[in-house]
């Protein structure tokens, strides 16, 4: 990175940064380069002023931020020094070989002091015996300081120590004018460093085209000062898409979102961002958040009535239930189906049957459009969504987790376990009557439909209290900790969401079904739907040993996946589409989504 005031700044991407700047800023400066007076005395000067003789305090006193797993003390003493010593000074396939006599450094030894990239290197060596490749870094360090002092030096890589493997396309050189080779340095003269560093470079014919070496006939295009590879989807603006053709030419077209809002980019896919609406939430064992943000405890197992239109006759009437799972011993009561009536008919969605919704008692499979339209019903990341042209969207994951969505026209209008949707929590336990419940339990009960024997509360024995000394282990980063974790993959959910609801869901029902993994990873994929729901970005959570998702056949895991924008033609209205991508499986290049699975283009059904 060059700025046109003669500061420049270098990264390997692996541990070596350099900054050099011109002679103007002598005494102008501060941090852990220290102030460039001319006066190495005081060159461990702290960010108040004081000079200090100890590295650590010094590196302390410049830390900027806390990253999880960031330790401060330095493994700084490797106890068996001296003996690597020894072992190093005589090597000629390690760190020996940048003070050896006779070897590849010898014409830089004048220029370029060795001796503390030796003990640098020994020191590293000591403490990772077992890694080459941290030698390598450190030799290749010193090299590089040769090379910029002037020096000529041998070649010192070989096929069996510290050797480089370079992509297709490309070879080792061990002193190259890299810019040269470079696909923007066709429309714009790249200003090339005097300097040469070693490294891959493109073979002749091909040029360098974001990371790759490409013929170049490949070259991308240049727009507005970045480059973008061929076929590259970019929005230069908050209302222009564009797209890198071969042969530099971009096309671009408008794109808006309603209210004249911002739309962003995200994975690729634009989108909108949501208008303000109400959301009522079901999750877990028994917990729930009302429309108003009230957060409560049903432990009931019957079928309720999440939320229905109850007043007013302005707006479109409907109904959604919710049918929970029988309680059993350190189970947790899941939602074994969600029937939404709306526009004369009755759909529901049963756990588990991923490609299909009973319309009015006949099994159909997705997506179904229905009532000329005005109801779609879909895949969506892991579950089902469920919408109506008025505003009404409805989400399942098909196993414990139910979103409702409503348009603020349904303000003061609904009724049931999601409240009355008038902006104030104190009244949301409202009977079928109107009158104030005492609790939560005869809250929940007049709320169930007459249709079946069931429990209202969770007795002792089936839902012991969570013990403090299991609970302290629960609240781990490694359990439910990840959720409110600062720094952690949610955090830039925190403000728009709060993690405390779902944190305590996640304690509860993790607790009473023993640490259950399963569990676990349903908790968390929760609140990570939430905030994907709402628009956030989050961070990759899931390990291949951490709640792993595996795909079906021709579809591999994404973070942000929107299966409807990329389905069989003529399937769903494109513009109908989620607004937002949820994690789940995306159908890999060449296939698209037929509603069920991912399938070649020419085998779409109809």
């Amino acid at each position: 990175v060059e700025a046109d005031f003669g500061l420049t700044v270098t990264s390997d991407w692996q541990n070596q940064i350099t900054v050099s700047v011109p002679s103007t800023y002598a005494n102008t400066l501060c941090g852990l380069c220290g102030n460039y007076n001319g006066n190495e005395d005081d060159e461990m000067m702290m960010k108040n002023g004081q000079v200090t003789s100890n590295p650590d305090t010094f590196g302390h006193s410049w830390k900027v931020a806390d990253i999880p797993g960031c330790v401060e003390v330095s493994k700084v003493e490797c106890p068996a020094i001296a003996a690597a010593l020894q072992h190093q000074k005589v090597s000629k396939m390690g760190c020996g070989i940048i003070q050896q006599a006779d070897g590849p450094f010898v014409a830089c030894h004048a220029h370029v002091d060795p001796v503390k990239y030796f003990q640098t290197c020994v020191h590293d060596f000591c403490l990772f015996p077992d890694q080459e490749g941290v030698i390598c870094l450190i030799i290749a360090r010193y090299a590089a300081a040769c090379r910029d002092a002037g020096v000529t030096i041998g070649k010192w890589r070989t096929d069996d120590f510290c050797s480089i493997s370079c992509p297709a396309t490309s070879h080792y050189e061990i002193c190259s004018q890299g810019c040269s080779q470079t696909c923007s340095s066709i429309y714009t003269p790249v200003k090339c460093s005097e300097r040469c560093k070693e490294g891959c470079v493109c073979n002749e014919g091909f040029a360098l085209s974001g990371d790759e070496c490409v013929p170049v006939s490949q070259c991308g295009c240049l727009h507005q000062g970045f480059y973008h590879k061929v076929e590259e989807t970019f929005f230069p603006t908050k209302q222009e898409k564009c797209q890198c053709q071969a042969g530099g030419t971009v096309v671009c077209q408008n794109i808006s979102c309603p209210e004249d809002s911002e739309g962003k980019d995200i994975d690729g896919i634009f989108q909108c961002p949501s208008a303000s609406l109400g959301a009522c939430v079901a999750t877990g064992d028994r917990t729930y958040i009302s429309f108003d943000g009230m957060a409560f405890n049903v432990s009931g197992t019957c079928s309720y009535i999440l939320t229905e239109t109850c007043a007013g006759d302005n707006v479109k009437p409907f109904v959604v239930k919710i049918k929970k799972d029988a309680r059993q011993k350190k189970k947790v009561s899941g939602i074994q189906a969600l029937s939404v009536e709306v526009y004369g008919l009755t759909l529901t969605l049963t756990r588990g049957k991923r490609g299909a919704v009973t319309v009015d008692s006949i099994s159909h499979h997705l997506p179904a459009i229905l009532s000329n339209g005005r109801v779609q019903v879909l895949q969506h990341g892991m579950g089902i969504l469920l919408q109506a042209d008025f505003g009404l969207v409805i989400r399942y994951d098909l196993l414990y987790h139910v979103t409702v969505t409503v348009p603020q026209s349904y303000q003061g209008h609904l009724c049931g376990l999601c409240g009355n949707y008038n902006g104030q929590r104190n009244d949301d336990f409202l009977l079928p009557g109107g009158q104030q419940a005492p609790n939560a339990v005869v809250f929940g009960s007049a709320w169930k439909t007459p249709d079946a024997s069931c429990d209202d509360d969770c007795p002792k024995d089936d839902c012991p209290v969570c013990t403090e000394k299991k609970a302290a282990v629960l609240q781990k980063a490694n359990y439910c900790g990840i959720l409110t974790v600062p720094k952690g993959p949610f955090d830039s959910c925190h403000n728009l969401i709060n993690p405390a609801l779902y944190f305590q869901a996640c304690l509860h029902d993790l607790c009473l079904a023993e640490g259950d993994t399963r569990v676990l990873c349903q908790s968390i994929q929760s609140y990570a739907t939430a905030c994907q729901d709402a628009g956030v970005v989050i961070e990759a959570w899931r390990r291949p040993s951490f709640c792993p998702l595996s795909c079906p056949a021709n579809s591999s895991y994404s973070l942000c996946a929107n299966l409807c924008a990329n389905s069989c033609a003529g399937l769903v209205d494109a513009s109908k589409c989620p607004k937002t991508c949820l994690e789940g499986c995306r159908c890999d290049a060449g296939y698209v989504f037929d509603g069920q699975g991912c399938v070649p283009k020419d085998k779409c059904g109809c």
